[in-house]
């Protein structure tokens, strides 16, 4: 009788089948797996089939434990032949996993297999499986050969168990996710929760991203064959899920730590249109300063933005931002570099200008462009920043000084509220400042220039939009300030500044949002809201999953404040509804005011057709506040744009609003324009620049829109002043050709507004005074003459 040894040889493969079981069962997987892992080649076209470091070690067990069998039958072992059979098991499961999952793009990978072999890689769980039942075959006959007990099932449901308990969170958030956006409100609303409470908020990202994916789970891919989610609807359910959009976290692993196919970087989905999109690998911004001059005595400013962009990418990219303004203030100028030399922008429609820039981004040409979007804010677009360059554009903006007293006037500075670029390492926006009288800041240092008074700071971008961050210029006291209209000849812009009580409305009501955001800011909100004056009956509506009403309990400022301080703040909800209640409610009683508190509205979940309905059918809309208590995007203030008198409130602008229904005073500025020989006495140490001109025409363009059938007046009036508002907007073109065929004009070069040099300071306070001098003996001359 032979001895165990030599039975077992009877399973032993031949040298021809040991290779091919070598090149299929070992080779081919192991090089699927560099594959994938180095270029991400599945996982950018189809799907992400090695989503974590465990799936990885699953999947490489099948060709280590194929080796291993394989070397024991060869060498006729039969030590192990148990653990083999449990390996082998387990190897069969994983590739039967995957082979299933592979099944639908099999057809193509068939059809791709004479293109340089590539359609071999979705094939391989196929053929691994093959060869793995193979050796299990044939460890069976060598364990029964030497009356071994070899269990391979245990080993394949192992393998089987333990990638479902890899995807088991994964297959109840692809559940979640088809719940939320699939089915009736109540469905939907019941998928959100779920999410919620055990969903992955990776396999979330993901959704907002993958536009073909399929499914990694074997759940999540029967649900996939019937309903599969769109990248905008999954962007709406992360944003109920988390409270935060899904550009504001890093891209998925698989679309950043490996390898692109073919080396190429990801495409930018967003490119030309109006989204801020999710920030781009490789394009960051590479510098910024702030540069300004203020007239604390006229109560105005102009600052420039200017920033630097770098792309490290292999393609052109455009970069997108949206720039908080402080409340008031309006883009005046807009340049852009090329080729070293700065070019102007030319104002016209908003439609207009739009289809100037996107017809030059068709064309991979060097547009800029700004437009509003919402109270408050701009948009800004510039492409291309080349591939390894920089691209460089300066933004001017007009500003108001908010009045804390006749003797101060503070600057809020700009921000971003959202933007699909990285900072450098270490980046710091660079203030400079600079006033005819005394300035001061809580984070920067004050400094004597020439004739004038600055300010500088090297502020983290984070500290941008802080409060701390505002800038206090000292006033004489003086109340009016003019400046003649260049645009109108003969004319001046006449400004009288007067400190009134606010005017208390009979009815507020306040509209919180429920989201995640709010959570931080609560205490403060809830701080401010509790000294709003106990006359004004208050309610309070709450965005939550469903608009919650506290109206019967918070009518006075103490529950109020309680109510928002202790609210439980989760995930992201709809504003609209609760907006919609919130302007009935205010519009029940002459003079209500409406306060919207909230976070950053990323998405649309319902339209806003209702809230629009009723701004353009009500006589009299109440009066309309908004305070964002974090930056971010707000698409509901975009579509309001230009439709609501909507006036957008930093937390200083709140404070200074509820203390003026207290019985405390506002300060208003009234600005008219009139004919210079109507406008009476005329001082010559309250004669400002031109900026006054520009303001005016703003407080026209939108007191004009509040008629609808005069638009065409507002752009025209928005386009002589070369201001963007939310009917005009500017642009940047390469060359005149460009500007031709869109029908604009680009700025001419003397007109622009610029800020003043340090040292031409004195020089300007001379030849001002010289001019106003000149200008006050031709005007008075003739009426001491006719005496």
């Amino acid at each position: 009788m032979s001895d165990p040894v030599s039975r077992a040889t009877t399973a032993r493969p031949s040298i021809a089948e040991s290779f091919a079981l070598i090149a299929c069962g070992v080779i081919l997987p192991l090089v699927t797996l560099g594959v994938e892992l180095t270029t991400g080649m599945n996982a950018e076209v189809f799907f992400d089939p090695l989503p974590t470091a465990l799936h990885v070690l699953l999947v490489a067990l099948v060709p280590f434990a194929n080796l291993a069998a394989l070397a024991s039958l060869r060498f006729g072992s039969t030590a192990h032949l148990g653990k083999l059979a449990l390996a082998n098991g387990c190897a069969i499961g994983v590739a039967l996993f995957y082979a299933v999952l592979f099944l639908p793009i099999m057809p193509l990978a068939l059809a791709g297999v004479m293109w340089f072999g590539l359609g071999l890689l979705p094939l391989t769980p196929l053929i691994a499986l093959i060869v793995a039942i193979r050796l299990g075959w044939l460890l069976a006959r060598a364990a029964g050969a030497v009356q071994t007990r070899a269990r391979p099932w245990r080993g394949l449901a192992l393998g089987i168990a333990a990638l479902l308990a890899l995807e088991l969170q994964v297959t109840i958030t692809r559940i979640g996710m088809q719940m939320a956006t699939w089915g009736s409100p109540e469905t939907r609303l019941q998928g959100v929760r779920l999410l919620r409470a055990v969903g992955s908020e990776d396999v979330l990202l993901r959704f907002c991203y993958v536009r073909s994916g399929v499914a990694t789970d074997m759940v999540g891919f029967l649900f996939h064959l019937v309903h599969r989610v769109d990248p905008e609807d999954a962007r709406k359910v992360y944003y109920q899920v988390t409270g935060t959009p899904f550009n504001a976290a890093p891209a998925p692993v698989t679309l950043r730590a490996r390898g692109r196919f073919f080396g190429t970087d990801e495409f930018d989905l967003e490119q030309g249109g109006e989204a801020v999109g999710g920030k781009l690998r490789g394009l960051s911004l590479a510098s910024s300063r702030l540069d300004g001059s203020l007239d604390a005595n006229a109560a105005l400013g102009y600052l420039e933005w200017t920033l630097v962009f770098r792309n490290e990418a292999r393609r052109e990219r455009e970069a997108r931002a949206q720039i908080a303004l402080p409340p008031g203030a309006l883009v005046s100028r807009l340049t852009l570099w090329m080729n070293g030399e700065e070019r102007e922008a030319a104002f016209g429609g908003r439609v207009k200008v739009r289809q100037a820039y996107e017809s030059v981004v068709r064309r991979n040409r060097d547009p800029a462009l700004v437009t509003t979007a919402g109270s408050s804010r701009v948009a800004l677009q510039i492409f291309p920043v080349p591939a390894k360059g920089e691209m460089k554009v300066r933004v001017g903006v007009t500003l108001p000084l908010a009045l804390q007293s006749p003797r101060e006037g503070v600057l809020g500075l700009p921000y971003f509220h959202e933007r699909n670029f990285e900072l450098a390492p270490g980046l710091r926006h660079a203030v400079w400042i600079e006033s005819k009288t005394p300035l001061r800041g809580e984070l920067a240092r004050s400094t004597r220039v020439a004739q004038a008074h600055g300010l500088r700071a090297d502020l983290e971008d984070e500290r941008l939009g802080l409060p701390a961050s505002a800038i206090v210029a000292e006033r004489d006291g003086t109340l009016t300030a003019w400046a003649p209209d260049g645009r109108s000849s003969g004319d001046v812009v006449r400004q009288v500044l007067s400190a009134r009580r606010g005017a208390t409305p009979k009815r507020l009501v306040v509209v919180v949002d429920g989201s995640l955001a709010m959570r931080e800011a609560a205490a403060r909100v809830a701080q401010l809201l509790s000294r709003v004056p106990p006359g004004i009956p208050t309610e309070l509506l709450v965005a939550d999953d469903e608009v919650i009403d506290y109206t019967a309990d918070a009518s006075s400022s103490a529950t109020l404040a309680r109510r928002i301080e202790r609210f439980d703040y989760r995930g992201g909800h709809d504003n609209v509804a609760a907006l919609a209640r919130g302007l009935d409610r205010a519009a029940l009683v002459e003079d209500g005011a409406l306060l919207w508190i909230h976070g950053p509205q990323p998405v649309l979940l319902t339209t806003v057709e209702g809230l629009l309905q009723r701004l353009e059918r009500l006589a009299e809309p109440p009066a309309w506040y908004e305070l964002q208590v974090q930056p971010g995007v707000n698409l509901i203030g975009e579509k309001l744009d230009g439709v609501a008198a909507l006036v957008s409130l930093r937390e200083p602008d709140l404070k200074r609003l509820i203390a003026s229904w207290r019985g405390g005073t506002q300060w208003i500025a009234e600005r008219e324009r009139v004919k210079a020989d109507r406008a009476g006495r005329l001082r010559a140490q309250e004669k400002t620049s031109d900026h006054l001109a520009r303001l005016w025409a703003n407080d026209e363009v939108a007191l004009i829109l509040r008629e609808r059938h005069r638009r065409d007046e507002a752009i025209a009036l928005a386009r002589r002043y070369e201001l963007v508002t939310p009917v005009s907007g500017a642009v940047v073109l390469e060359n005149r050709q460009q500007y031709d065929a869109a029908g604009l004009e680009p700025v001419a070069a003397g007109t622009v507004p610029t800020v003043p040099e340090p040292e031409t300071w004195a020089l300007i306070a001379v030849v001002l005074a010289a001019l106003a001098y000149a200008y006050r003996r031709r005007l008075f001359e003739p009426s001491a003459a006719a005496g």
